[in-house]
């Protein structure tokens, strides 16, 4: 819109079309406007840290053997097996004083503890094949500890399958964590039980193995 001009003739003020708005000021005078200063914030070094990971990993090519960790169970057939594995825990004993005194009375037989946990003692049971199947934890640090467990797993035939979050391990034996662990026997009750999750195992991780162990990871060039 331009304003109208006076042409010489014409006498009289000039009117213009200009509509005059009023200026929106904040009490000490001066303008206010929305103010985003989201990119001016200066974000804590571990956030930082961890975008920059973040980053670099998705640029990053990941080997087959150690982005097959990666791939865990589903949270479905996770919270079934630790179910099962609920009642053979290590620490499963009540403080009542009922269940010390039964517990002290019977006397349990030698090498019945079910639930072994360490490198060395699950990879010489994959060895003799005494072990029903193996559980990994994918956050293990460093992870060079576990990575030719799915291997030697496959190569003797015993199922395995990869748990998310290595605390969860651990506190089916009483620590704060551990890397792997294997179930030697079960109750003659939960073999139905077991059976499916064997299936599931080797289904979703021994059959897949050959796929999985070509498999790169990371930003793909």
């Amino acid at each position: 819109m331009v304003a109208q001009k006076r042409t010489p003739t014409e006498k009289g003020p000039i009117q213009s079309e200009y509509v005059k708005r009023n200026k929106v000021t904040s009490s000490n005078g001066r303008f206010s406007f929305k103010k985003d200063l989201v990119r001016f914030i200066k974000w804590p070094k571990y956030i930082r840290i961890q975008r920059q990971r973040r980053i670099f990993c998705q640029k990053l090519k990941i080997p087959p053997a150690i982005y097959q960790f990666s791939k865990t169970l589903d949270k479905n057939m996770t919270n079934q097996l630790f179910h099962l594995l609920s009642n053979y825990k290590l620490n499963a004993t009540k403080k009542d004083g009922k269940s010390l005194k039964k517990s002290l009375e019977i006397k349990k037989p030698k090498n019945t503890i079910s639930i072994r946990h360490g490198i060395d003692t699950v990879s010489k049971l994959i060895k003799n094949k005494k072990s029903l199947f193996v559980l990994i934890a994918n956050d293990v640090n460093p992870i060079e500890c576990v990575v030719w467990m799915p291997t030697l797993c496959t190569k003797m035939g015993i199922p395995y399958c990869i748990i998310k979050n290595k605390s969860r391990l651990g506190s089916l034996i009483g620590k704060k964590s551990t890397s792997c662990i294997t179930l030697t026997h079960v109750n003659p009750k939960d073999n139905e039980y077991l059976e499916k999750l064997l299936i599931s195992f080797k289904k979703n991780f021994n059959e897949r193995y050959s796929d999985a162990i070509k498999r790169w990871g990371g930003e793909k060039s």
